[in-house]
């Protein structure tokens, strides 16, 4: 089976407002449920050291569980180049004691060269701490917005260490084909993030995303063809678990993990 990674954005402290994300529950509940690798974002992360927390404890908690980082959401690179600056310094300094195999960033702005000069300086900053960046696209962004223009973004910046990470959810419900999807080469796949969800009841795509999103199998996804596509690939990389709900962000941490390690695992088996 492919190693599965629980992905902490569900309850982040960027939608959860005033309550604490409990970074320690959610790594417990997690190993629990049998995961390996874990993501812990870069919101929570900030949350729990202004709290008084140390990153060395979250380490220790992580691999106590049985687990590793294997992402760290998010890093936002942009026009903005002193504000891109910031965050690369910011996270570098989580990065360097998690140690995960990658950063996810979004360009959440026009390309132009400030941007391609970003990501550069992003990839070579993580390149200290062994990880790799993973590129997410997002429907409604004004440029990254689906496998072409990251792609496209990548070999502009002619960046050797950074990938496409495809979301079944920005995949889906985005600009991108399943013959998009076939055409990927395998080596620029940075790695998967997996979810469902049913029918959209609004155009608001950022609502729907964040809000709306259920288990794997519970919703209109083709999850079997998606899965099918990349193992013909030869895709072997973990394969991160990003539910994102108002529903499940009120749920039991331990039957949440689990609920989430079991529908995943049945379609990566």
């Amino acid at each position: 089976m492919h190693e599965l990674c629980f992905n902490t954005m569900n309850r982040s402290a960027y939608l959860m407002g005033e309550v604490d994300p409990d970074l320690p529950g959610q790594i417990a509940a997690a190993g629990r449920a049998g995961f390996t690798g874990f993501g812990a974002d870069a919101y929570s992360i900030a949350r729990f050291v202004a709290d008084g927390g140390r990153l060395e404890e979250l380490a220790e908690q992580i691999a106590a569980a049985g687990m590793r980082t294997f992402e760290l959401p998010t890093l936002m690179v942009n026009a903005d180049a002193e504000g891109t600056r910031r965050e690369i310094d910011r996270l570098l300094g989580f990065a360097r004691v998690l140690r995960p195999d990658f950063v996810q960033l979004n360009v959440d702005s026009a390309v132009d060269e400030t941007v391609l000069d970003g990501l550069r300086r992003a990839e070579d900053a993580f390149a200290e701490t062994g990880a790799r960046l993973a590129i997410e696209y997002l429907p409604w962004l004004p440029a990254i917005k689906d496998i072409a223009s990251t792609r496209d973004l990548i070999g502009r910046a002619g960046v050797e260490r950074t990938g496409v990470l495809v979301d079944t959810w920005h995949f889906t419900l985005g600009n991108d084909t399943w013959g998009e999807l076939e055409a990927l080469p395998l080596d620029e796949i940075a790695y998967v993030q997996f979810d469902d969800h049913p029918p959209l009841e609004t155009d608001d795509l950022m609502n729907e995303t964040l809000m709306r999103r259920v288990l794997p199998g519970e919703g209109v996804f083709e999850l079997e063809r998606f899965c099918g596509v990349m193992r013909s690939k030869g895709y072997a990389a973990p394969v991160s678990c990003e539910i994102l709900s108002a529903e499940t962000r009120e749920m039991d941490l331990d039957r949440f993990a689990q609920r989430v390690f079991d529908t995943t695992a049945s379609f990566w088996r």
